[in-house]
């Protein structure tokens, strides 16, 4: 544990328990301080924590902490990056465009849907929570029951995102989980939380009115009934009424990928775009039947020829650029032999099968792509492999086993995609697909 000098302290925030100070030098850093110094059985908390938050695959979404810091006054610190607005303030202007909105709930029901199935509750979900990096990419921070033991918080604070339960009897807990998250949305489309506070009402009247009254549904802008129905679900009085994250995701993904003739939800048909600077590659994980606590199908480990087999299709998927100066940089990648021709007697030789996985043309957002694929039967893991136009190597750009992912992209280059997938005992792989005019080679 490191010891940070006082005078180094930039004050940011004070919060309800703790507040924040910036840490300037090669990059800015904030350091959210408690007042009082964590005990080994907290602090070692912390860190198994935050260690099962490192090895998820929606980590890149979430707001990590990277040090224990110990102050003069024997206070503790958290080190965390720095992200310079939350919530609260992208939506002081007004309600997010709609279509933001789904991809902020894809994003935030994937990071929850993968740490439940890890164990993890975040027992804290609000907007100040919500946090959007410099790059425009959002994640989700103060994680994890171990400081929330260690320094309850006053709930009165955040009635309004806080789940009944949890107000009654401080119940932290998975379906409480999405109830905030459910609140923190309707924020996010509506410019206000399910129960504002009226004027001149006390906090304990927000507290009333959460236990007692049905939040009001969300309607005009036209704002499509499936997402509305989500939301109300989402914030359900009794947690065996609400759905799993794992369920909301896929009601997400379903919203992302839906066509015209799908409840009549088009995003072409919406007045406001994706702020596709807010939308960032994000990891999900499969649903699951709408039941409190389901028996979740645990992923098998597929051979290790297999496995080979499905990474060394990096290789296989390039583009060939178009009309670009010659310059470095600018070389399309070529397959290497040994990735894309398998010799008799491989795994990849003798597990290959003819079925391909049915990748739909991707959405391009300009700053990020929507893809979405199906396969005729579920399968353990799948791939995303993404050919950018200039790049010397392809990257994958996905890992999971949900059927529909965002990828970052950049304005004005061209890009091949292509999915693979594994049972954990053969390779499946989709025809790649292209935006922007980009011609993909190999991967068939």
């Amino acid at each position: 544990m490191a010891e940070i000098p006082l005078d180094a302290l930039v004050p940011h925030r004070t919060g309800p328990v703790a507040s924040v100070f910036l840490l300037t030098g090669s990059r800015t850093a904030a350091l959210k301080v408690y007042p009082q110094p964590l005990d080994r059985r907290t602090y070692n908390a912390v860190e198994v924590e935050q260690a099962k938050l490192a090895g998820l695959r929606s980590a890149p979404s979430i707001v990590h902490v990277e040090a224990l810091d110990e102050l003069p006054d024997g206070r503790t610190g958290l080190r965390m990056e720095f992200c310079p607005q939350s919530l609260p303030d992208l939506v002081a202007g007004g309600p997010l465009p709609i279509g933001d909105v789904v991809v902020l709930g894809q994003i935030l029901s994937s990071v929850l849907a993968e740490a439940h199935d890890a164990g993890l509750v975040h027992g804290g979900v609000t907007p100040a929570n919500v946090l959007e990096r410099p790059s425009g990419q959002p994640a989700l921070a103060d994680f994890g029951l171990a400081l929330r033991l260690r320094c309850p918080r006053d709930l009165t604070a955040d009635a309004a995102y806080t789940a009944p339960e949890v107000l009654r009897d401080g119940e932290l807990s998975e379906q409480a989980d999405v109830y905030s998250l459910g609140a923190v949305l309707y924020l996010a489309l509506t410019g206000q939380s399910p129960f504002p506070a009226r004027t001149g009402e006390s906090a304990d009247g927000v507290v009333l009115r959460v236990l007692r009254e049905p939040p009001p549904e969300v309607s005009g802008r036209d704002v499509p009934s499936a997402l509305a129905g989500l939301l109300l679900r989402m914030l359900a009085k009794e947690p065996d009424a609400r759905p799993e994250a794992l369920t909301v995701l896929r009601e997400f993904e379903r919203l992302l990928t839906a066509g015209p003739d799908e409840d009549d939800v088009d995003f072409d048909d919406f007045s406001e775009e994706l702020a596709a600077a807010r939308i960032v590659p994000v990891a999900t994980v499969t649903s699951a039947p709408p039941v409190r606590k389901p028996v979740t199908k645990r992923r098998r480990t597929p051979p290790k020829g297999v496995l080979i087999g499905v990474a060394a299709a990096v290789a296989l998927v390039a583009v060939v650029p178009v009309m670009i100066r010659p310059g470095k940089g600018d070389e399309a990648t070529t397959p290497p032999p040994a990735a894309s021709t398998p010799t008799a007697g491989t795994p990849e030789a003798t597990t290959s099968a003819p079925t391909p996985i049915v990748l739909k043309p991707p959405v391009d957002k300009g700053t990020s792509v929507v893809l979405a694929w199906s396969f005729p039967k579920e399968l353990d893991e799948y791939y995303v492999f993404v050919a950018e136009q200039g790049a010397k190597s392809a990257r994958i750009g996905y890992r999971g086993a949900a059927t529909t992912a965002t990828v970052q992209v950049s304005p004005g280059l061209k890009y091949c995609f292509q999915v693979q997938g594994t049972d954990g005992v053969a390779p499946y792989k989709s025809v790649p697909r292209s935006i922007r005019g980009a011609t993909c080679v190999g991967g068939r």
